[in-house]
C-alpha cells in the first residue's frame, strides 16, 4: 500500500481513506492547499496568519494577518496606500496556505487564523547551517534578542517586548520555561532536530496558562515518515565551529519512527570584552545529544506514539568583573520524553491526551562557586484536549495538570508547585464573518486561582483586503525562584497580570501580502527586585504598545520579504524605556533560484537601547548584512554556505558583553 498527497495536502492510502500528515499535528510533510482551498483533512477548520519566510522553490510560505480594535493613527495612512504600492506580476506562481497549530491548538489554514503568526520550516531552518535555535529567532519580527557572548551563553528573548520570562515556549507542547533566572533554555537545543517553529505573538494565557503574557514560540521536532531514509549533515567554520548530525526514518502505514544524533563544537570568542587572565580567554561551547521517536498507526485517525530527546555539554562563560584566576563554565543536560495518544473517535469528535516531563539541569562552576553549583528545574504536564466539529465551527475544551519542581544546592531545597486547568474555545466563521473565543481558568498552589479570557473578530473586507481585531488578558505566576530562594524569595508574590488590544489590516494577491498590526499590551503587578526590601516584590507596570508592518511577495524569480517594527516598551511607574528594547527594527530579505544555486541575503538593522530598565548604559544601534547560498550536487547532496555580519560590525547586545565579528561556515547536507 503506498501513500501520496492529494490536491487538499492530505496523505490518501491507496485503497484507504483522507487523513492529516500526522493525525497529531497535521504538519508532518507541510499539508498546503492554495488559498481559498479546502479545510483539513480530517473536517476540521483551519487558522495563524504571519509574516512567514519565503521559499525559494515553492513562492511564498505565506503572510501576515494581524488583529486589533478601532483604527490607531500610527496606522491608518496604510490602508489608503497599500493597495497602490504593489502590482502582482504575471509571472509569478500562486502562493501557499499551510497549517499552523499554535494560535488555536488546532490544525487551521494560516488565512484563516485571527492572530499574528509566523512560521519557519525546515528549508528555512537548513538556510542558517552553523547558528543556534537563538540566532533564527533574532531574524523574526517582534522578536529582539540580548546575549552574554558566544553560543551557550545566557540568552534572553524579548517578544513585542515583554520579558524573556514572560514569553512561553513550548517543545512539542511542553513547556520548557527556566523557572530560575538563568536565561532561555533554548540556547541549548540544536538546530538539527527542529523541524518546525511558529511563534506566536500577543497573549495566550487563555492557552497555555501562565508566562504567555508577549506570546508563545512552539517548535515541533523532526518525526518519522513513510519509507526508510537516513539524512546527515557535516559543516565546518569560523572560530573553529564544527557542526554534524546524522538521522533515520522510516515507516509504513502502520508504523513511524525517526533516530538522530547530533555534535556542535565551537571556539567561539571571549564573553566579555576588556577583560584578563582567565577571562580574556576564549569561551568554548560543546553540545552532543540525540533524540527518538516513534508512533503507531493501528487504523485511520488513531496514533499512538513515544519520544525522546537528551542534549548535553558545556558551555564556558567569564566571571562578573571579568578579571579573574577562575575559568568559569556550565555544564548542562537537557532531557525531554513524552507520551500521546490521538483519536478520531467519531467523525465530529477528535481527543488528544498527552504526558510528558522536561528536565533542565545546570551546574556552574564560578569564582562564586569553584566546586560548582547545581540547579535543577523539572516540569510534568498531563494534558487532554479534546476537539469538536459544529454545524457552525470547531469547540475546544481540554484539561491540563502542571507540576514543577526545583532543588538548588546553594538557594534552597527541592520546592514544588502545582497548576490545575481547564479551557475552551470556539472558532466559526459565517459569511464574511470570523470569530474566535477562548476562556481558561487556572488553579495554583501558591495563589488565589486566575481566569484569563480572549476575544477576536476578522471581517473579510473584499477580495484582497481583510481586519481583524482582539482583546486578551494573560498572567505571569512568579517563578518557583523568586518564591523560594532563601536570599530574595517571597511567598507574598501574586501574577502580573496583562491586558492587550490588536488590530490589523491586511491586503493580499495570490502573490503578494502586506500587513499592518498595532497592539497595546498593558501589564500590572510586574515582579521585580527590590533593593530597598532586599527582595522580590510587586512593584511596577508595564506599557508595551508597538506596530508590525510586513510585506512579502514573489517577482518572477525573486522572493522578497521586509518587516518593520516599531516598539515603545516602558516602564509606566518610571517612564523609563524597558532595557534591551529598541524602538526601531528593520528585516529585509531577497532570494533568488539559479538553476541548481540558490542565493539569498539579509539585512536585520536594530535601533538603540539601554541596558538596564533606568536610561543608563546605552546600546548603540546596528546594521547585520548576511549571505547564504546552496548548490544542488545531485538530487540528494547539496553543499551550503554562509557568511554572517558581511561589513564586521561591532556591535553589543548586552553592555560589556562581546558578539561574533564577520563569520562563515560551509558544510554538506544529504537529503534523500
Amino acid at each position: 500500500m503506498r501513500a501520496y498527497l492529494n490536491a487538499t495536502g492530505c496523505e490518501v492510502w491507496e485503497g484507504g481513506t483522507s487523513k492529516l500528515i500526522s493525525p497529531e499535528t497535521g504538519l508532518r510533510q507541510q499539508a498546503h492547499v492554495l488559498r481559498g482551498g479546502s479545510t483539513g483533512c480530517d473536517g476540521l477548520q483551519n487558522t495563524p496568519p504571519l509574516h512567514v519566510l519565503l521559499n525559494a522553490r515553492s513562492g511564498m510560505r505565506g503572510r501576515l494577518p494581524v488583529k486589533g480594535i478601532p483604527m490607531h493613527p500610527h496606522i491608518k495612512p496604510i490602508a489608503a496606500l497599500l493597495p497602490l504600492l504593489f502590482v502582482a506580476p504575471a509571472h509569478a506562481q500562486q502562493n501557499l496556505d499551510p497549517v499552523v497549530v499554535t494560535a488555536t491548538r488546532q490544525e487551521s489554514r494560516v488565512s484563516e487564523v485571527l492572530a499574528d503568526v509566523s512560521i519557519i520550516e525546515r528549508e528555512d531552518i537548513e538556510r542558517h547551517a552553523g547558528g543556534t535555535v537563538v540566532d533564527l529567532l533574532t531574524q523574526q519580527p517582534g522578536v529582539q534578542v540580548s546575549t552574554s557572548g558566544g553560543p551557550g551563553t545566557s540568552a534572553s528573548i524579548y517578544l513585542r517586548g515583554a520579558r524573556p520570562d514572560q514569553t512561553k515556549i513550548l517543545v512539542d507542547g511542553l513547556p520548557i520555561n527556566s523557572i530560575d533566572l538563568t536565561g532561555s533554555p533554548l540556547r541549548f537545543l540544536p538546530l538539527a532536530n527542529v523541524e518546525r517553529i511558529e511563534i506566536l505573538r500577543g497573549p495566550a494565557s487563555t492557552l497555555y496558562g501562565a508566562d504567555a503574557v508577549g506570546g508563545v514560540i512552539q517548535i515541533f521536532t523532526r518525526k518519522g515518515s513513510p519509507g526508510l531514509k537516513a539524512d546527515g549533515f557535516i559543516g565546518y567554520g569560523t572560530q573553529n565551529t564544527f557542526q554534524s548530525h546524522a538521522g533515520l526514518s522510516g515507516g509504513d502505514e502502520h508504523w513511524r519512527f525517526r533516530v538522530e544524533g547530533n555534535h556542535d563544537d565551537s571556539k567561539s570568542i571571549s564573553a566579555q570584552k576588556n577583560v584578563s587572565q582567565k577571562d580574556a580567554d576564549k569561551d568554548a561551547y560543546r553540545n552532543s545529544g540525540g533524540a527518538l521517536s516513534a508512533s503507531f498507526l493501528p487504523q485511520a485517525g488513531h496514533e499512538l506514539g513515544l519520544s525522546y530527546r537528551q542534549n548535553e555539554g558545556r558551555a564556558h562563560y567569564d566571571n562578573f568583573g571579568g578579571n579573574t584566576t577562575n575559568d568559569a563554565y556550565n555544564d548542562f543536560r537537557l532531557k525531554q520524553w513524552r507520551l500521546f495518544s490521538n483519536n478520531r473517535l467519531t467523525d465530529f469528535w477528535s481527543s488528544k491526551l498527552q504526558y510528558g516531563q522536561t528536565s533542565d539541569w545546570q551546574k556552574n562552576y564560578g569564582s562564586w562557586a569553584p566546586k560548582g553549583s547545581a540547579f535543577e528545574t523539572e516540569s510534568k504536564l498531563l494534558s487532554w484536549q479534546n476537539n469538536f466539529k459544529l454545524p457552525l465551527g470547531k469547540l475546544l475544551l481540554g484539561l491540563e495538570q502542571l507540576d514543577q519542581d526545583a532543588s538548588n544546592e546553594s538557594g534552597f531545597n527541592s520546592k514544588s508547585i502545582d497548576n490545575q486547568s481547564v479551557f475552551a474555545g470556539w472558532n466559526a466563521d459565517f459569511n464574511n464573518h470570523r470569530w474566535q473565543i477562548n476562556a481558561r481558568h487556572d488553579e495554583h498552589s501558591q495563589f488565589q486561582d486566575k481566569t484569563t479570557y480572549g476575544l477576536a473578530y476578522g471581517y473579510k473586507l473584499s477580495k484582497e483586503w481583510r481586519a481583524h481585531a482582539s482583546y486578551g488578558t494573560s498572567f505571569k505566576a512568579p517563578s518557583l525562584y523568586q518564591l523560594y530562594d532563601k536570599f530574595s524569595g517571597n511567598l507574598d508574590l501574586q501574577p502580573e497580570q496583562g491586558k492587550n488590544r490588536e488590530v490589523s489590516l491586511i491586503w493580499e494577491n495570490a502573490t503578494q501580502s502586506v500587513s499592518g498590526t498595532y497592539y497595546l499590551n498593558r501589564v500590572e503587578n510586574m515582579i521585580d527586585w527590590s533593593a530597598a526590601a532586599n527582595t522580590y516584590q510587586n512593584v511596577s507596570k508595564a506599557r508595551l504598545e508597538g506596530l508590525t508592518l510586513s510585506y512579502t511577495g514573489q517577482v518572477q524569480d525573486w522572493l522578497l520579504r521586509a518587516t518593520y517594527d516599531w516598539l515603545d516598551a516602558s516602564n509606566e511607574d518610571t517612564g523609563f524605556r524597558l532595557g534591551r528594547r529598541a524602538k526601531n527594527k528593520v528585516l529585509l530579505g531577497l532570494d533568488k533560484k539559479w538553476g541548481a544555486l540558490q542565493t539569498g541575503a539579509e539585512l536585520v538593522g536594530v535601533g538603540a537601547r539601554y541596558d538596564s530598565n533606568s536610561g543608563k548604559n546605552p546600546l548603540g544601534g546596528y546594521a547585520l548584512v548576511n549571505l547564504n547560498a546552496k548548490y544542488a550536487l545531485n538530487k540528494t547532496l547539496s553543499l551550503e554556505g554562509r557568511i554572517n555580519n558581511l561589513f564586521d560590525k561591532d556591535y553589543e547586545l548586552a553592555k560589556g558583553y562581546n558578539t561574533l565579528g564577520i563569520n562563515a561556515f560551509v558544510g554538506i547536507r544529504y537529503t534523500p
